[in-house]
């Protein structure tokens, strides 16, 4: 069953994130900081937050919010006090990489360019690896933008690796999206910068 997400579901969430996303910048931050992340995005009226429930587990989620000024960075601030706390123990790891990456998603725009206006932000989809190829992802992404439209969004958008990332570059253009621009993300990471029209179911 998908639906959108609540509050009992944050730890599956995390769960899930942790095992599809191993060895990721935000995975090495450690749970806490996953769950106050997760916990932000649930608070945040803007948000559109789906999960895919199975007898009681949450096997996958989709996440992101709708084009709002300030945007992540607004959420970012309100929830800071919770961030910090659980940034510590990452901070202690490796003091240099965490507090450049965090100090760049805060300040700075990256060099990212805007989503289109009356855009949902798609920021993550999140698949149990066990359930991987059996057209989960698909499912959670129509339901994210059917939550999306509902919340009146006329497109979704979402970035993504432009190198060496044939296969999401594939799932999401059989999906319906297309290259909306390209960019370079902190000056040297190539980007694509993907949208789709969901007026029409």
């Amino acid at each position: 069953m998908r639906r959108a997400a609540e509050e009992k579901d944050l730890r599956q969430v995390v769960d899930v994130h942790v095992a599809a996303f191993p060895g990721f910048f935000l995975t090495s931050l450690g749970r806490p900081f996953l769950m106050v992340m997760y916990r932000a995005f649930l608070s945040n009226p803007a948000s559109v937050f789906v999960v895919d429930e199975t007898e009681g587990s949450v096997l996958g989620f989709a996440v992101g919010s709708l084009q709002t000024a300030g945007g992540d960075r607004s959420l970012a601030i309100r929830f800071l006090p919770r961030f910090v706390l659980a940034l510590i123990p990452g901070v202690l790891r490796h003091p240099l990489i965490v507090t450049k990456k965090i100090v760049s998603q805060l300040f700075t725009s990256r060099g990212q360019p805007d989503a289109p206006e009356h855009s949902a932000v798609l920021r993550s989809i999140g698949v149990s690896p066990d359930k991987r190829g059996g057209g989960l992802a698909n499912e959670l992404l129509r339901e994210f933008e059917t939550h999306a439209r509902a919340k009146g969004a006329l497109f979704v958008a979402l970035t993504t690796d432009k190198a060496d990332n044939e296969r999401a570059i594939r799932f999401y253009t059989k999906n319906g999206y297309g290259v909306h621009a390209e960019f370079s993300q902190d000056g040297s990471r190539a980007m694509l910068l993907m949208k789709k029209d969901i007026r029409v179911a």
